[in-house]
């Protein structure tokens, strides 16, 4: 059954399909159509990613840069990675999820919730595993007061979400605490460095002293000064990295872009060598610490985007690694000698073109890649619907691009904007899955959520988290896993329940928990065999035997959720 709201069910909506007054023939359910509309999913799937990668996350990440700048010390706060985090870059990571479980009040589908139980687990076990996996070098060294923290802090979530689902209905009261434990987090998320500054016990035993040396030296690509800025693309990525600018010393050569940090510079002129002082822009070469080799090779440049105010886009792509470099030259001759070097260099390899926010830019774009002669016939067929959301939202969001510099200050309508298309495809997404509930109807909507919603939502994050690991951050990707997962329920799972509860007169939300009991307990178990891990000897390390039996176990919790879908055993949790 559909529950009653705002929103009428739709035509493509779940329950019966049949003719009624309107005369239409009655449609059959169809194995085979149920299978084609697994293609429509993933490319719902994709739109997601798409819109949170191009507007969304750039705008958090403005806001960030905002913060980050500011005179007041208490905003600054906010611009700090671990506090950005944990709360503005928290939608930009889990939006899809959100989204999801929002319209699925609405619209009275039974995956929204399922969507994001099924990212909890998900994440836990594949993120953490994939992270351990890719790291450069194990054991992987996990921060003790940040990793006990969250673990606290999702152990509760946990138990407050099974509290809530007991009598299967969601309070008004019951989703504000809810609600209220995010603020709680989010609050000790901000105090936490200043806990561990005033408890030396706290602190890392290779702590460091942060330098007081400004972070606004100027760094020299082929002669012209220039400021640098490293993207990596990615949900997770750039909602956790935001507005990290790095200072390289960089030179255009006929053989690549030669680039090495400025810490790593002067240490190397005193003789000395500093231990991960090098940052990413996406290769791997020689060093096992370092993600960034001596070279950037013009092979895997793709793309040179000029936009307005002196910057230009450096886009770099390898396999799955997509990251870009953000140059700023201030001066517009020298700009110009610059783009001159590249383009001699690299023999006119790249697609070297001026910003498009508007519609025409995604047309330029498919054009280019259709016709260009070194492109794969997979990339050709990718690009068409690509094409098709690129110029969905390039169509409606051209006013407020914040990568268009000049538009920075329209942040606030980019978030917005991003949202509506976020509900737009979310709301899809979730239509699709009652589509392929009645032509499939062994495949219920809460099964379709925890398992394949889940994965679609879930898997950049994934995608991302090797990234990292492999440019020498698991760690991070570890604790944003952990910390993604909290805001999952404390936000992704509270506050659309908050908002149609107050809509519906505080009236409780009827929750079907068909699955979702036995997804909550699989959270706290794989929660518990994490822990376990790390608490193993070699104390708050994780190895690569752990990552294989934390992927081994989600495919062992697929295997026993499609059984109990299908019938082959009963439910472990009834």
């Amino acid at each position: 059954t559909r529950r009653a709201g705002p929103f009428p069910a739709t035509g493509c909506g779940g329950g019966q399909r049949r003719g009624g007054d309107s005369g239409l023939p009655t449609m059959e359910p169809s194995l085979a159509i149920g299978c084609l509309w697994f293609v429509v999913i993933a490319f719902m799937f994709f739109a997601q990613h798409h819109v949170c990668d191009a507007y969304f996350v750039p705008a958090i990440n403005v806001f960030v840069e905002k913060m980050r700048k500011s005179p007041y010390k208490c905003a600054q706060r906010w611009g700090e990675e671990a506090v950005a985090g944990a709360t503005i870059c928290a939608l930009g990571c889990n939006g899809p999820e959100l989204f999801t479980n929002l319209i699925s009040l609405y619209t009275g589908s039974d995956a929204g919730i399922g969507v994001v139980v099924g990212s909890e687990i998900f994440n836990l076990l594949i993120i953490v595993g994939c992270a351990v996996l890719a790291a450069p070098k194990v054991p992987l060294q996990i921060e003790r007061v940040p990793f006990a923290r969250d673990v606290f802090f999702y152990a509760l979530s946990i138990g407050l979400l099974y509290w809530c689902l007991l009598d299967k209905k969601i309070s008004f009261h019951e989703s504000s605490i809810l609600l209220c434990a995010a603020g709680v987090y989010v609050m000790t998320v901000y105090f936490t460095t200043d806990c561990v500054n005033a408890m030396p016990c706290l602190r890392p035993a290779d702590d460091v002293e942060a330098s007081d040396e400004p972070s606004g030296r100027r760094a020299k690509m082929h002669g012209v000064d220039i400021e640098v800025e490293e993207i990596v693309h990615g949900r997770m990525a750039d909602g956790h990295n935001a507005g990290n600018h790095s200072k390289w010393s960089i030179d255009v050569t006929a053989h690549g872009i030669y680039a090495e940090a400025k810490d790593q510079e002067g240490e190397n002129a005193k003789g000395r060598k500093k231990h991960h002082s090098r940052s990413t822009i996406g290769l791997q070469f020689e060093k096992p610490d370092s993600m960034l080799g001596p070279i950037l090779k013009y092979e895997d440049l793709k793309e040179v985007v000029v936009m307005e105010m002196g910057t230009i886009y450096l886009e770099f792509v390898s396999g799955l690694r997509h990251s870009t470099l953000k140059i700023t030259v201030e001066d517009a001759d020298k700009r110009n000698e610059l783009l001159a070097n590249i383009e001699r260099y690299s023999l006119g390899r790249p697609w070297v073109h001026a910003y498009q926010a508007g519609p025409m830019g995604a047309i330029t774009h498919a054009t280019h890649v259709l016709g260009d002669k070194e492109e794969s016939l997979v990339n050709k067929l990718f690009v068409i619907p690509e094409f098709i959301i690129d110029f969905l939202l390039k169509s409606t969001l051209f006013a407020v691009d914040v990568k268009d510099i000049k538009k920075q200050g329209r942040w606030p309508l980019c978030f917005m904007g991003a949202m509506f298309w976020l509900g737009i495809f979310s709301w899809g997404m979730l239509e699709i899955a009652d589509q392929i509930h009645f032509n499939i109807p062994t495949l219920p909507e809460s099964f379709l959520g925890i398992t394949v919603c889940a994965i679609g939502t879930s898997f950049p994050n994934a995608v991302a988290s090797i990234l990292m690991a492999q440019q020498n951050k698991p760690a991070a990707a570890i604790a944003n896993a952990l910390g993604s997962n909290v805001q999952n329920v404390f936000l992704a799972m509270a506050l659309p329940w908050v908002i149609y509860s107050a809509q519906n007169d505080f009236q409780p939300v009827e929750q079907n928990v068909a699955g979702i009991t036995e997804g909550v307990v699989w959270m706290m178990g794989t929660l518990i065999l994490v822990v376990t891990f790390v608490l193993l000897p070699g104390v708050c390390t994780l190895n690569k035997c752990n990552g294989f039996v934390l992927i081994a176990v989600y495919l062992t919790y697929l295997v026993l959720t499609s059984g109990e879908t299908f019938g082959w055993w009963p439910a472990l949790i009834k």
